[in-house]
């Protein structure tokens, strides 16, 4: 197994957040908490400015980033 480049990574993850901002997207984060995660806080990303629109959450069941509907 390869180490990951870690900085590569954060790079990666840098230029999508800056797409999404040349889309017009305003980018947000918070943590979410309800009956869906148990009343525990579960963090996600969504556009401030795109009421009931995509966004991307953590997803405690699976242990992954998942991309959901509002």
């Amino acid at each position: 197994m390869t180490k990951l480049d870690e900085a590569a990574l954060w790079e990666r993850l840098a230029e999508v957040l800056n797409t999404l901002d040349g889309a017009g997207l305003n980018v947000h984060f918070g943590d979410r908490m309800g009956p869906e995660t148990d009343w525990r806080t579960a963090p996600h990303v969504y556009a401030g400015n795109r009421h009931g629109g995509t966004r991307v959450a953590w997803d405690r069941k699976r242990r992954r980033w998942t991309v959901e509907q509002r």
